[in-house]
C-alpha cells in the first residue's frame, strides 16, 4: 500500500516537473520570437550600411534564400574590401552565376574567396577566425544571413571571434512573405530556437 502511494506521489511530481519544462519551453519561445522579429531588427542589424567604417570584410553564411547575391551586392558598392563565402556550395556555379556581369566577374577573381570546409555555424566561425588571422587588415565584419539564423550566427561569432572585430550583421531579405509560407517559416523558427538553446547551454 505504501509503494502505491509512493508511486502516486512520484508521478504528480514528474507531471509537475514535465509541466514546468514545458512551460519554461514555451515562455522561452515567446521570448526567443520577440528577439527576433523586434529587438534585433530594431536594436542590432545594421540597415544603412554606409555608416560602417574600418576594413570591412563581407561574410556571407549560405544555406539561405538572397545571401550570396546581398553580399556580392554589398562588395559590388563598396560596403566591403573582400567577401568571404562560407558553407556548403559550388564556387563554380556562384562564377558561373554572376559572370555575366563583368564588374561583378572581376570582383570575383580579386576579391571574393570561398570556404567549402563547413557544414554548421560553428564551423563557420571556426573557419572565418582563421580567414581572419591570413587578413590581418581587416577590422571589422558584415555578416549576412537569414533573419531565422543571424540571431545564433551573432551568439557564436561572438563567443569565437576575437573582440577586436566588430560585427555588423545585415540581413539577406528584409521582407519575408510569412502569410505565404506560414508553416515553413514556423518550423524553421522552432529549429533556430531549440540550437539557440543549445547554443546558449553548451557552445564557449
Amino acid at each position: 500500500m505504501c509503494l502505491i502511494f509512493l508511486r502516486i506521489d512520484f508521478l504528480k511530481s514528474y507531471k509537475k516537473i514535465l509541466s514546468f519544462f514545458f512551460l519554461s519551453l514555451l515562455a522561452g519561445f515567446f521570448w526567443w520570437t520577440l528577439l527576433l522579429f523586434n529587438t534585433f531588427p530594431k536594436k542590432i542589424y545594421v540597415n544603412n550600411p554606409s555608416q560602417i567604417s574600418g576594413n570591412v570584410g563581407i561574410i556571407v553564411l549560405t544555406g539561405g534564400k538572397n545571401r550570396i547575391e546581398k553580399g556580392v551586392d554589398l562588395l559590388s558598392k563598396g560596403y566591403g574590401k573582400k567577401l568571404l563565402i562560407s558553407g556548403v556550395f559550388m564556387p563554380s556555379e556562384i562564377e558561373a552565376k554572376f559572370s555575366f556581369e563583368k564588374e561583378k566577374y572581376e570582383l570575383f577573381r580579386c576579391c571574393v574567396f570561398f570556404d567549402q570546409k563547413s557544414r554548421n555555424t560553428l564551423e563557420n566561425a571556426e573557419e572565418v577566425t582563421k580567414w581572419l588571422n591570413e587578413n590581418k587588415d581587416i577590422n571589422s565584419i558584415i555578416l549576412v544571413s537569414s533573419y531565422y539564423h543571424l540571431p545564433r550566427s551573432i551568439m557564436i561569432f561572438e563567443k569565437k571571434i576575437k573582440s577586436s572585430i566588430k560585427i555588423y550583421p545585415i540581413l539577406a531579405v528584409q521582407n519575408n512573405n510569412f502569410r505565404k509560407q506560414f508553416f515553413f517559416h514556423l518550423k524553421l523558427i522552432i529549429s533556430e530556437y531549440l540550437k539557440v538553446i543549445y547554443t546558449i547551454a553548451f557552445i564557449r
